[in-house]
């Protein structure tokens, strides 16, 4: 078995740590603006983002580049 994160935790991991770091701070404000359910927003930050428009959205509206969902936490060490 892998120690490999799936890309849909990576992208849950990423989404959570970025909400917390923007304005919105917790999913309940992030879904409000963003104009999604709470348990839509709870169930992207467990299961990551199936869609690929929505994740793109989701990155414009955090005014990041999509790829900041992507990265595994090697990568943003990396990056930083």
């Amino acid at each position: 078995m892998s120690n490999e994160l799936s890309l849909s935790l990576i992208v849950g991991i990423n989404l959570k740590r970025l909400i917390r770091s923007s304005r919105y701070r917790t999913q309940e404000n992030f879904a409000y603006e963003f104009g999604a359910e709470i348990r839509t927003v709870s169930r992207w930050l467990n299961a990551g983002v199936k869609n690929i428009d929505t994740l793109e959205e989701i990155a414009d509206f955090l005014e990041v580049d999509v790829f900041e969902l992507l990265k595994k936490k090697d990568d943003r060490e990396k990056g930083e």
